[in-house]
């Protein structure tokens, strides 16, 4: 049977390259827009590690540099931490980095400046592993360890300086991609990242307007409520909290929406394709009906006929899966080299299941496709051919 298809493909060259091309095409389309589905389902499972059993307040407004702004700091800072459900309060410093041209023109989150305590590390899941160079200390100053995609976009290394706000910083280390905010982060010691939150205080302002922290991370406490505790951290003066389950909710729904558009869109082309294979098979039946009826004349049952049929379809979807999966391979590759070297976000991710589901989906769908012709031309009357023998 093997060696009929693929004389029939030879017979029929030009017409079954035109339909592998349509499925590859379709295939194609699945496996790019399926790969970045992937990515983003990536990011966001990381992202959201990055919050499980905390809640972050952010100090916003004239809070943040008003005169007494550090003392309202450390009230609130009491404040939350004297609330039922409350494990542990820990104070950051976020600030943006200061940008430049190339900063401006990168793809993906923005680059910010983190400064937190060193005991904090632990809760970043990982997100701050070093791939080059080294971590900085707890009694270390004026170091800094880089994100790689702020690395590639700076162009800055282990061992050479990076200027924050007029300041050089010695890059010690380079933090392995997470996928995560880190990677095109700056993470700096606490006490020199709350000396850049006084840079921004204007010179005119009163002593006490650096409040020390921007935002606080709250640890809950196993079995507590999170979203009665981040409406009740809200109602603080300055400090703006949102329920993590929310946050979480919002993201998912955000994320099934986009997912449903970008594989609406690939689905369309690969229905193109199925009807390609409809149009190939279909034509094929009525070149070999004589042939057909032969065969059954001599014995051949109604299940070879649409056995062959349908397999020749399976094929025609085998051919281009592979040919459409291969495209797609080197067009995210292409696209994610470059990205990568100039600190953009990686937009795609080929995992073996896309690969796999892509490539057995192809077959099945070239399967159904073929489907219809091949019980046409089973159910076709040998007799006919036994008179024109006869």
């Amino acid at each position: 049977m093997i060696l009929a298809i693929f004389c029939n493909f030879r017979n029929r060259l030009a017409r079954t390259t035109l339909t592998v091309a349509g499925i590859a095409i379709g295939i194609l389309a699945l496996v790019v827009v399926g790969s970045l589905a992937e990515r983003l389902q990536t990011i966001v499972g990381r992202s959201t590690s990055l919050d499980t059993g905390a809640i972050f307040a952010i100090g916003n407004g004239r809070e943040l540099f008003g005169a007494g702004s550090r003392d309202r700091m450390r009230a609130n800072i009491a404040r939350v931490r004297s609330l039922p459900g409350v494990a542990s309060v820990v104070p950051e410093v976020i600030v943006p980095y200061a940008t430049g041209f190339a900063e401006g023109a990168r793809f993906g989150p923005p680059s910010l400046v983190f400064g937190f305590p060193y005991a904090m590390r632990e809760r970043t899941n990982g997100a701050l592993s070093i791939a080059s160079g080294r971590d900085f200390t707890s009694s270390e100053r004026r170091v800094a360890i880089v994100g790689t995609d702020f690395a590639a976009s700076a162009h800055v290394r282990a061992g050479e300086t990076v200027a924050l706000y007029g300041n050089s910083f010695e890059v010690v280390g380079v933090i392995a991609k997470s996928f995560t905010i880190f990677d095109a982060a700056i993470v700096v010691p606490m006490a020199d990242a709350q000396a850049l939150v006084g840079q921004l205080v204007p010179p005119n302002a009163s002593v006490g307007s650096t409040p020390g922290a921007t935002a606080l991370m709250v640890e809950v406490a196993p079995h507590a409520d999170a979203g009665l505790l981040a409406r009740r951290i809200s109602l603080f003066t300055g400090l703006t909290a949102r329920d993590p389950a929310e946050v979480a909710g919002n993201i998912r729904s955000t994320t099934a929406i986009f997912d449903a558009i970008i594989f609406g869109s690939a689905l369309i082309a690969l229905v193109v394709g199925a009807f390609s294979i409809v149009n190939t098979m279909t034509i094929a039946v009525s070149e070999r009906t004589r042939e057909i009826r032969i065969r059954k004349a001599i014995g051949a049952g109604d299940g070879d006929i649409l056995a062959e049929f349908v397999t020749e379809a399976a094929a025609i979807g085998a051919v281009g899966g592979i040919l459409g999966i291969a495209i797609a391979l080197a067009i995210v590759a292409l696209v994610d080299a470059r990205s990568a070297a100039s600190g953009n976000l990686e937009l795609f991710a080929v995992t073996p299941r896309l690969a796999a589901g892509s490539f057995v989906f192809a077959i099945l769908l070239s399967m159904a496709a073929g489907l219809l012709p091949a019980i046409r031309a089973a159910r076709l009357d040998p007799t006919d051919a036994l008179r024109r023998v006869a």
